[in-house]
């Protein structure tokens, strides 16, 4: 973003107070945007989007915000600068755009799109028109991850060798077949690896550091969809380090979220984002700061992330910065998953980033 656009947007912002949230769609994570927008500080709610007068009215009311219907009408307010796309991902590009070419400010939940071509498109669109573009990758805030990272990237684990993430959730039938979406390439871009485990995808990469190549396997072994409900594949980083990426919604009952480091100085084990296990001779794990855990949603785990993913745009916007986590940073956790899809399609044999990358136009 340029620095003139960057000021005028932070100039629009101080004349009319609050930034103004509008969230698009109130299904499943849009309420968590909804209700931590009330609760920002320098932000307000002012619209709920969903053409479902049952579920977007309900929660505008309750909020104290406006309910519409169609979010066309939405991107026109001149009290919204900010607009949260919590849709089905074939329709984050189309919003997106009609967003950002209204001079809005964009949040996307993950994945940022179907896949790196179309993300590409998504983050372009708000490169033209001089707004903030931020995704949606909320584990990274939570002080497991956030300090796990710390001793990757200091050195203080050592050489690494071998970076694990275990996300072996269950989905019953009925969450696939009741979206009408869900479980299709066309509207989904795949299943469980995209939708579930690149939240852990994005979270070794950004500890760990960026991926080389895949070769994995990628099956529907439990539910009738098109894509995969049980995912296993091997990683090389670009480091040098080797790791298994697992992920199913086919397992029961579900036995939660790991991630495993292991560097040459010892190892540091999360389970479901929280610290299990620490050895690491000589460096003192530490503890999240006391005020963390009264933050919003810090009692239902990594719901605090969204609050502070919510936070840091209406700062981004009030400030003239782009927000913690942009567009640009979802594009290689994307590429892992497409990549891990192709090796699936070619047999399971390996399949390098770059190539994906290179698809779409991008260098890796």
């Amino acid at each position: 973003m340029n620095g003139n656009q960057d000021g005028n947007a932070h100039a629009r912002a101080g004349r009319r107070g609050p930034v103004g949230f509008a969230v698009v769609g109130a299904g499943l994570v849009g309420p968590r945007h909804a209700e931590f927008a009330t609760k920002v500080e320098g932000a307000a709610l002012r619209a709920v989007c969903d053409l479902r007068e049952d579920r977007g009215r309900a929660l505008a009311d309750k909020l104290g915000a406006e309910w519409a219907p169609d979010y066309r009408e939405v991107v026109k307010r001149e009290d919204v600068q900010v607009v949260n796309v919590c849709l089905p991902t074939a329709l984050h590009l189309e919003v997106a755009t009609a967003a950002a070419e209204a001079g809005k400010h964009v949040m996307v939940e993950k994945p940022l799109d179907l896949n790196v071509a179309r993300a590409r498109q998504l983050i372009d669109v708000c490169r033209r028109n001089g707004v903030k573009l931020g995704t949606i990758f909320n584990r990274r805030f939570v002080y497991g991850t956030r300090r796990t990272r710390e001793v990757v990237q200091n050195g203080e684990l050592g050489k690494l060798l071998v970076a694990d993430m275990r996300f072996k959730a269950w989905r019953p039938q009925s969450y696939y077949t009741e979206s009408g979406w869900r479980g299709t390439w066309s509207k989904e871009g795949g299943a469980a690896l995209i939708n579930q485990g690149i939240h852990g995808v994005d979270l070794i990469t950004w500890i760990a550091g960026p991926i080389k190549s895949v070769a994995g396997h990628a099956r529907h072994l439990r539910h009738d969809i098109e894509a995969d409900d049980t995912t296993m594949a091997v990683a090389e980083f670009e480091n040098g380090a080797l790791g298994v990426i697992e992920c199913t919604t086919s397992v029961t009952p579900r036995q939660g979220d790991w991630l495993e480091f292991h560097g040459a100085n010892g190892s540091v084990l999360l389970e479901n984002y929280k610290i299990s296990s620490w050895q690491l001779e000589g460096v003192e794990q530490g503890e999240p700061h006391p005020e963390e855990s009264l933050l919003p949603g810090a009692d239902k785990g990594v719901d605090v992330g969204h609050f502070l993913q919510v936070q840091d745009m209406a700062d981004a916007v009030a400030e003239g910065r782009d927000p913690v986590v942009t567009g640009e940073d979802a594009l290689h956790s994307l590429a892992v998953v497409q990549a891990i899809y192709e090796s699936e399609r070619r047999g399971g044999n390996q399949v390098e980033i770059a190539e994906i990358m290179a698809t779409a136009g991008m260098s890796a």
